[in-house]
């Protein structure tokens, strides 16, 4: 019997604890395609780090000629006389070695422009999360909304039963008008209607929420004590975390260290570039580089070469500007960003205010509506309260405590929310941590 019972209640047994779904969303897919885009931040980083390296080239090729390479000598009074210089066919084999010795700091900025590009990759993946975070806890809090909501009509049905099954007997006995009776009938298919209405809703949230982690999920736990429990941080220190630390606003700030990069890079190309590269050199007329008969067949050589453009149309110093405006503009909107965190976190917390508020209220309302059910069922037993009245305050009740459980999954939402918007770490360390 035991074994029975548990089958028949698979969604205690298997319920979803809100820490196991967070935990489950650093294997969502989107965030799986954001770690490919990261790694690629980080290979184009560590190739922008091999251009400070020395490069090595091996080449080997081969020609051959339509004719044969020939020189013309002319002496005064003779004819002109021609004599090869060359074979018509072919080979050089070469292995060279080159190493940047100045390139104008470009070398270094491309460097510092692909660091600060994978640190924005890597804090990008890092704000997915923490927006994956929100919109998977607004789906479990919507969830144990419908829950609770189905627990209060399932109780209303179960008394809109016993009021129906009271009124039946007293309409048998000619007590009743059958209009009272109806009333009961129809309120009661009312509550049903309402149920698979919820339940649908339910299944929709929970449909997305396995969509988010890729996996079914069939139902959902929340910590009770985050619906009830004050925050332990002020407004103020939380707003300073998050201006302090958040993750897209860390990425806005790379995002402008980059540009700073990239506008050491543009400079760069106002100084001269200095390299050095040394060649190991054969040719000849067969793939054994041995020579053609005219020329030495070792051509090795060290050299260096050394640029400077002078004048370009002005066009270093228009890429110059173009970076530095991008900077400017990317510092501007990093500072309207941050007043906008600043703004949301306000009024988040604001709305938590009147959330709580709220369910003070809410709390009250269910202690009368259940006090006033409790006095019409006994009105109406005694036959002084009608079936409407009845079915009325039975309705009245099961919405009161929907309404509670409601506003009590949006406060712990919003709770959550709040934790987010302040930054993953703290929401990790401080929210998490405590909700199992």
């Amino acid at each position: 019997m035991r074994w029975i019972f548990l089958m028949a209640i698979p969604g205690i047994l298997f319920a979803q604890s809100y820490s196991k779904i967070i935990e489950d969303i650093d294997n969502a897919p989107a965030l799986k395609s954001a770690h490919s885009l990261e790694m690629a931040a980080k290979s184009n980083e560590a190739a922008a780090k091999g251009k400070n390296l020395p490069s090595l080239d091996l080449s080997f090729s081969g020609a051959w000629l339509k004719d044969t390479p020939t020189v013309t000598f002319r002496i005064p009074g003779t004819p002109p006389m021609e004599a090869p210089m060359g074979t018509k066919r072919n080979f050089i084999g070469s292995l060279r070695l080159a190493f940047p010795i100045f390139t104008g700091y470009a070398i270094s900025a491309s460097v510092d422009k692909a660091l600060f590009e994978r640190k924005k990759a890597e804090l990008k993946v890092l704000d997915l999360k923490r927006n994956l975070y929100l919109q998977a806890t607004a789906l479990v809090s919507g969830c144990y909304a419908a829950d609770k909501k189905i627990e209060a009509l399932e109780s209303a049905k179960r008394a809109m039963e016993d009021a129906y099954k009271k009124a039946k007997g007293l309409y048998d006995n000619g007590l009743l008008p059958p209009s009272d009776l109806y009333n009961i009938e129809a309120k009661r298919y009312a509550v049903d209607a309402e149920i698979t209405d919820t339940i649908s809703q339910k299944e929709q949230l929970l449909n997305t929420l396995g969509y988010l982690l890729d996996k079914p999920i069939e139902s959902v736990e929340l910590p009770l004590h985050h619906m009830t429990a004050a925050l332990p941080v002020t407004r103020e220190e939380l707003i300073k975390t998050a201006l302090d630390s958040r993750e897209d606003i860390e990425a806005l700030k790379s995002a402008i260290n980059a540009d700073r990069a990239v506008e050491k890079l543009a400079k760069s190309r106002l100084y001269p570039t200095v390299g050095l590269a040394a060649e190991l050199k054969r040719r000849g007329d067969t793939p054994e580089l041995n020579g053609d008969g005219f020329t030495n067949p070792d051509q090795s050589y060290v050299g260096a070469a050394a640029t400077w453009n002078l004048f370009n149309g002005f066009a270093d110093k228009k890429m110059i500007e173009a970076a530095r405006y991008k900077r400017l503009a990317s510092q501007i909107a990093l500072n309207d960003y941050k007043n906008r965190v600043k703004m949301e976190l306000q009024n988040a917390f604001s709305y938590l205010a009147a959330l709580l508020s709220r369910l003070k209220s809410a709390k009250m309302e269910l202690k009368a509506r259940k006090a006033y059910c409790d006095l019409t069922r006994g009105r109406f037993e005694n036959q002084l309260a009608g079936a409407d009245e009845l079915s009325r305050s039975i309705a009245d009740l099961s919405a009161a405590a929907a309404k509670v459980s409601g506003l009590q999954s949006q406060i712990f939402n919003q709770k959550a929310k709040i934790w987010l918007m302040t930054g993953l770490k703290p929401f990790l360390s401080r929210f998490l941590r405590t909700s199992d």
